[in-house]
């Protein structure tokens, strides 16, 4: 068992006309995954791939091959209609790596999988990795080892790194989700952290944070209210100032909302161990769970997690 995807979940891609996309592809199959073929994109440049399977449209995909998830690798102004027919056509998870999808556009994907059931990771993710399991997207099964650390993170840069160090320090991770850092997306922590909560591989939970927006102080909520299983966050931005740019489009400090203290302070109201570098993720992780169970104190603390 794990989060969003497993051995047996049988996936797509859309489109395979880039080397990227067909790279991936390979190191599906090479990890196990179940990948059933890529949906074409008459649009799009096209190089065939022998050994990938190309199916005209989602339809297809879903009716024929059973297909439950998508991983989109389209151009900006392509994937909302490619995203919008594959939960017409009853895709259930959409991973979309896509990077700088016009706002309005993400809203309107939003909107569609939220009115079909569907789980929308991204725009703008680094993709969903089930450990020895299942690959959809750009995690590797290089950077990790199976394990029992359930992972859900905005940036992709940084979760390699924290991997990284995990399977050198001997800890592994049940599944690894990266909501991205848009302003505007599909799931994130709040809506994530209910189902590694009921994953029976995930025994421990990280959170990858960064400042801008108030997905963190929801977050913390959720943990208060739902959360058993113990939760280690790292927040990145310590140093920026109010108004500056670090890179991620909702990585900014605006009119107060979104800094590092609020993000902080609300997590660690919630009982989570909050680490203040990079370096004391680990040792953090590798005690976490003799800090397992909710505290009175976190439920008396809940008006202080900031705004939902």
């Amino acid at each position: 068992m794990s989060v969003l995807v497993e051995e047996t979940t049988t996936i797509v891609v859309s489109p395979l006309s880039s080397a990227m996309a067909r790279f991936q592809c390979h190191e599906m199959v090479k990890g196990g995954t179940r990948l059933v073929g890529a949906v074409r994109d008459e649009s799009a440049a096209f190089e065939a791939d022998p050994s990938i399977p190309i199916i005209d449209n989602f339809t297809d995909a879903v009716v024929t091959l059973g297909a439950e998830v998508a991983v989109f690798f389209d151009e900006p102004l392509r994937v909302k209609d490619r995203v919008i027919a594959a939960i017409d056509a009853g895709i259930t998870t959409l991973v979309v790596l896509t990077e700088y999808v016009p706002v309005h556009d993400a809203l309107e994907m939003r909107n569609a999988a939220i009115s079909r059931g569907a789980n929308l990771i991204g725009p703008n993710s680094s993709g969903v990795l089930a450990a020895g399991r299942s690959k959809a997207g750009y995690f590797s099964d290089e950077i990790c080892a199976p394990g029992d650390v359930g992972i859900i993170t905005k940036g992709g840069s940084i979760a390699y790194g924290i991997l990284s160090e995990m399977k050198r320090s001997g800890l592994g991770i049940s599944t690894i989700v990266s909501v991205g850092p848009d302003l505007v997306k599909g799931a994130d922590y709040a809506s994530l952290l209910p189902l590694f909560e009921n994953d029976a591989n995930t025994k421990r939970i990280l959170l990858l944070g960064e400042i801008g927006g108030h997905d963190e102080e929801a977050a913390a909520k959720v943990i208060v209210s739902q959360i058993r299983k113990p939760v280690v966050a790292y927040v990145c931005g310590k140093y920026v100032k109010e108004g500056q740019v670090i890179g991620h489009a909702g990585a900014i400090i605006h009119d107060g909302v979104g800094d590092y203290q609020s993000k902080v302070l609300a997590l660690m109201n919630a009982g989570v161990a909050v680490s203040e570098d990079f370096e004391s993720v680990i040792p953090l992780l590798l005690g976490s769970l003799d800090a397992a169970g909710t505290t009175p104190e976190q439920i008396d603390n809940a008006e202080t997690a900031g705004p939902a």
